[in-house]
């Protein structure tokens, strides 16, 4: 295979999130090309060492980055002597989509993960992240919503009551900062707002953490109490969102790819499907044509050289 089909091959897995079977078939239908699964893995391992560089870039990037967003997901992995569910990690920033798979969701495989960065991180409430510093953090308000939403749908009781409201003050919570962001009001009124919203909520929780009736909710929103001032990290940079939406819009590729293509196999491919997805979302977020620089950087392998051409990220802010 020469660089041209190689590319395809990485296209039609990382982009169009084929599996083996499937990119097999195709090459018959279309090409009427004969390759075995053991060949078209093979050429996704060449693939895959043709975005080592790249991908190693990537990462640079999406660490240095004063605001990024971590998020994770099932990986599904047969065979290799480690079979079971692994897991897909991605530090994702509106330019650079890092992933990782790692064989655990823990601590550890967050911070292997984050690395050196010390910007802002923006994830939901798992405790993966906790080694982060806390005044660093700020937790997505989309998945409080949808706690509140729980709470509130218990019953007609107090815990009912405290849920609505806690589902209203998020409401107006992220309603008031898009209109700062819309140029609707301006910082003074966005602070004396959020400062009021910010009493009532804590206010509620507290309410809630009294509560003797319904266990559930008390636990909830103590817990929710400890961890308040990681829900307002945004209100002293206008970089940091409320919501890990980009995170979780980047990983859905990888949700799909696993439902067609189902387990890695081996180290191999669990690299080529994190070098894949990260060269493919980073490259698209850049307006860059996909195949042609999976094509240029497969014909670089193949020189002594090696691969030289990275995606246009913003270097001047990254390390040596």
């Amino acid at each position: 295979m020469g660089p041209g089909l190689i590319a395809w091959i990485a296209l039609m897995s990382g982009e169009m999130r084929l599996s083996v079977t499937q990119i097999q078939r195709l090459l018959h239908e279309q090409w009427g090309l004969s390759f075995s699964r053991g060949a078209i893995s093979a050429a996704q391992g060449k693939a895959s060492a043709a975005m080592a560089g790249p991908h190693a870039h990537i990462v640079r990037a999406a660490r240095a980055a004063p605001v990024a967003h971590a998020d994770e997901t099932r990986h599904p992995r047969g065979g290799g002597g480690y079979p079971g569910t692994w897991w897909l990690w991605t530090l994702a920033t509106s330019e650079a989509c890092a992933f990782h798979v790692h064989y655990s969701r823990g601590m550890g495989a967050a911070a292997a993960l984050l690395g050196d960065f010390a910007g802002t991180l923006v994830t939901d409430d798992y405790a993966g992240y906790n080694r982060f510093p806390p005044e660093r953090r700020q937790l997505c308000w989309s998945h409080q919503l949808r706690h509140f939403a729980a709470i509130g749908e218990r019953g007609e009781g107090r815990s009912a009551r405290i849920g609505r409201r806690l589902q209203l003050i998020g409401r107006l919570v992220v309603r008031t900062r898009h209109r700062l962001d819309r140029g609707e009001i301006g910082e003074a009124i966005h602070h004396r707002r959020m400062h009021r919203l910010r009493t009532r909520f804590v206010l509620e929780l507290e309410r809630g953490a009294r509560l003797r009736t319904d266990g559930r909710t008390r636990r909830q929103c103590a817990h929710l109490l400890k961890r308040e001032a990681m829900l307002w990290t945004f209100q002293s940079d206008r970089r940091v969102p409320l919501t890990n939406n980009l995170a979780e819009r980047a990983i859905r590729g990888h949700v799909i790819w696993r439902k067609l293509a189902h387990a890695s196999h081996s180290r191999r491919g669990d690299e080529f499907r994190a070098r894949a997805l990260s060269v493919v979302m980073t490259g698209r977020n850049l307006g860059v044509p996909i195949y042609e620089y999976l094509r240029r950087i497969c014909r670089e392998s193949m020189t002594a050289e090696g691969v030289t051409t990275l995606l246009p990220l913003n270097v001047a802010r990254l390390p040596a």
